[in-house]
C-alpha cells in the first residue's frame, strides 16, 4: 500500500511539473519564454577577426583575452542576445552574432580598435601637411609620401606604402597597391609586409615610399568628420570615396615644447564618464571625462593654444583621432578662453557627428576601452533570416521524424509496455523543453542533432527495463513481480550506460569548439533527463497499472509465458 501511495505521489508530482512546463510553454502565459535560437537558425554574423599587433609587440595569449573581454563588453551594450565570441588559434578571435539585423553596423563596432588620440594640430602636423597658412590637405597618398622633405628622411620609416603605376604618359598616376605597413617583409610577430602579396620584390615600374621615421599617417574623410582640416572644398570635406591624408608627429621631438604626441590618449579618459547626447547648438555630441593626469594634459594643450592664438591672432585647434581617423578639431578661440578649458568637473565633448546613432557608436567603442591591439577582418558570414528559418525547419522536422520512428518501434514490440514508454518520451520532451529554456541554452543545429539522438538514449533505457520485464514474465512471475524484478535488475545496465555518455558529453564540451560544444550540452542534458523519466516516470505509471486485473496478461505487454 505504501509503494502505491508513493507511486501515485510520484505520478502527481509529474502531473503539476507538466503543467508548469504548460506555462512555459503557452505564448499568452506571462511565464512564457521563447526557446533562443543559435546563428545557424535565427540568422546573425559570423565574424573571424586577425589580430596585427604592432611593429616591436610579440603577441600573447593576454593580449587576445582582453580582447575578447572587450569585444564582449561591446557586444552587450550592442544589446545582443548570446554571444560566442571565443580565441580561435594563437591570433585569431570568432565571433558569432545570432539575431542581428545591422550586420555591418555590429562588424565596424567590435572590430574598432578605439585607440582614441588628441594631438594639439598646429605643431602636430609636419610638410607637407601644414604651410604658413595652416594645415594642409593631401587626397593623393602618393603625393603626400613624394613630397617629404630629404630632411625629414633620416632613420629608420615608421611605415612602407607600394605604389603602382596607372595610365601612361602625361596621365601616368600611382596608386596604391599595399601598405602602410610596418615591414617591407614578414615581420617577426606575424604581420604582413608590403611585398609579401608580390613575391617579396618591388615589380618593375613599382615605386615603395616611406613614412618617416617618428611620423604617422592620418586620415580624414566623409565617413569619418564633418569638416576636414585644410580642406578646400564648399563642403570642407574631400568628394565622395575620397581620402585626405596627413602626416602628424609621433612620439617627442627635441626643442618642442607642445609635445610629445598624440598629447593625449585614450588612457586618459574615464570610461564611466563618456556617453552620447544632445547639444541645442552643436547637435549630437560625445561627452568625456577624464582622469586626473587627463584634466592636467587637457588644459595644457588648449592653455598653450590660447595662447598661441593670442600671439597669432588665429584660433589654434586640437584633433580628435580615433583610429588613424580624424573624428573632430575643435579650435580654442583665445578671446573667450585665454586660460584654455579646464575640464575638471565639466569634461569636454567630441561634436561634428552626423547623427544621435553614430554618437552612440563613438561612445559605446570608447567606454568599452581600446583593443591592445589591431585587429583585421579575416572571414565574414552573413547568415540570412529566411536561411535560418529553413535550418529550423529542417531540424524541427526530422526530431519529429525520429520521436515517430521510435515511438512506432516501441508500440509495435511492447505494445501496452510501447504505450507506457511513449507517454514516458512525451514527459521527456516536456522536461527537456523546460530544460533549455530555464537554463538559457541557446539551440544551435548541432545542438537539434544532440536533442535527436536523446530521444534514442530516452528509448533505449526503456528498452533495457522492458526486455528485463519480458524475460521476468516468461519465468513465470505474476506482472507486478516482473515490473519489480525488471527495473531492479535494469537499473544498473541503465545507470552505467547514461554515465558513460554523460562523461562522453562533458569531455566533448570541455575540448571542442562552440559548434560541438552546443551537441554536447544537449547530449548532456537529455542523458539525465532521460534517467529521470525512464527510471521514475514509467515505473510510476507501471506500478499502478499492475493493480488492475486487465493489466495481468503477459501478452499484453509482448510476453508469453513458456
Amino acid at each position: 500500500m505504501s509503494s502505491r501511495r508513493s507511486q501515485l505521489i510520484l505520478v502527481a508530482l509529474i502531473v503539476l511539473a507538466l503543467v508548469g512546463v504548460g506555462f512555459l510553454l503557452v505564448p499568452s502565459s506571462p511565464a512564457h519564454r521563447p526557446v533562443k535560437q543559435g546563428l545557424d537558425l535565427q540568422g546573425g554574423l559570423e565574424y573571424v577577426l586577425k589580430a596585427q599587433p604592432p611593429k616591436g609587440h610579440q603577441l600573447t595569449s593576454a593580449d587576445l583575452d582582453r580582447s575578447v573581454s572587450i569585444m564582449r563588453d561591446r557586444v552587450d551594450k550592442l544589446g545582443v542576445s548570446e554571444p560566442i565570441i571565443t580565441k580561435q588559434g594563437s591570433d585569431q578571435i570568432s565571433i558569432q552574432l545570432a539575431g542581428v539585423h545591422n550586420v555591418n553596423q555590429a562588424a565596424t563596432i567590435i572590430g574598432s580598435t578605439a585607440q582614441l588620440e588628441l594631438y594639439d594640430l598646429e605643431p602636430a602636423l609636419v610638410a607637407p601637411s601644414t604651410s604658413t597658412q595652416g594645415p594642409v590637405a593631401t587626397r593623393s597618398l602618393y603625393q603626400l609620401l613624394s613630397h617629404v622633405p630629404q630632411s625629414s628622411q633620416n632613420g629608420t620609416p615608421s611605415q612602407y606604402v607600394l605604389f603602382k603605376p596607372c595610365g601612361k604618359g602625361k596621365q601616368k598616376t600611382f596608386v596604391r597597391a599595399a601598405g602602410p605597413s610596418g615591414t617591407l617583409h614578414r615581420a617577426p610577430n606575424g604581420n604582413a609586409g608590403v611585398l609579401d602579396a608580390y613575391g617579396g620584390k618591388v615589380q618593375k615600374g613599382w615605386k615603395v615610399l616611406t613614412v618617416p621615421h617618428d611620423t604617422v599617417l592620418i586620415t580624414c574623410s566623409a565617413k569619418s568628420a564633418v569638416v576636414c582640416p585644410g580642406e578646400n572644398t564648399q563642403t570642407g570635406l574631400p568628394p565622395a570615396g575620397k581620402t585626405d591624408w596627413y602626416l602628424f608627429k609621433q612620439g617627442a621631438y627635441p626643442n618642442d615644447r607642445y609635445g610629445p604626441y598624440p598629447n593625449m590618449k585614450g588612457t586618459d579618459l574615464k570610461l564611466s564618464g563618456t556617453r552620447a547626447d544632445i547639444d541645442p547648438q552643436q547637435g549630437p555630441v560625445v561627452l568625456m571625462q577624464f582622469t586626473k593626469h587627463g584634466n592636467k594634459a587637457f588644459h595644457t594643450v588648449t592653455k598653450n593654444e590660447a595662447i598661441r592664438g593670442s600671439i597669432s591672432g588665429v584660433n589654434q585647434h586640437f584633433a580628435i583621432v580615433l583610429d588613424g581617423a580624424i573624428r573632430s578639431w575643435p579650435q580654442i578661440n583665445y578671446k573667450d578662453l585665454p586660460q584654455g578649458i579646464d575640464p575638471t568637473g565639466s569634461g569636454a565633448q567630441i561634436t561634428g557627428l552626423a547623427s544621435f546613432n553614430e554618437a552612440k557608436n563613438l561612445a559605446l567603442v570608447l567606454q568599452t576601452g581600446a583593443l591592445p591591439v589591431n585587429f583585421v577582418p579575416l572571414e565574414r558570414t552573413d547568415v540570412s533570416a529566411t536561411l535560418g528559418k529553413d535550418s529550423l525547419k529542417q531540424a524541427r522536422n526530422a526530431a519529429i521524424g525520429g520521436l515517430i520512428l521510435v515511438a512506432l518501434f516501441l508500440l509495435l514490440l511492447y505494445r501496452f509496455l510501447g504505450l507506457v514508454a511513449v507517454i514516458g518520451l512525451a514527459i521527456y520532451g516536456a522536461f527537456m523543453y523546460a530544460a533549455i529554456v530555464l537554463l538559457g541554452v541557446t539551440m544551435t543545429l548541432p545542438g537539434f542533432a544532440g536533442l535527436i539522438l536523446t530521444i534514442g538514449v530516452a528509448a533505449d533505457a526503456n528498452v533495457v527495463v522492458f526486455e528485463r520485464i519480458k524475460e521476468e514474465s516468461r519465468a513465470g512471475k505474476s506482472v507486478r513481480a516482473a515490473i519489480a524484478a525488471g527495473y531492479a535488475k535494469g537499473f544498473r545496465t541503465i545507470l552505467d550506460a547514461n554515465v558513460v555518455t554523460a562523461i562522453t558529453a562533458l569531455i566533448l564540451f570541455a575540448v571542442a569548439t562552440a559548434g560541438v560544444k552546443g551537441f554536447a550540452l544537449m547530449l548532456l542534458i537529455g542523458t539525465v533527463i532521460s534517467l529521470i523519466t525512464a527510471v521514475a516516470a514509467t515505473r510510476a505509471m507501471l506500478g499502478l497499472l499492475a493493480g488492475f486485473r486487465w493489466f495481468q496478461n503477459p501478452r499484453f505487454m509482448g510476453a508469453s509465458t513458456r
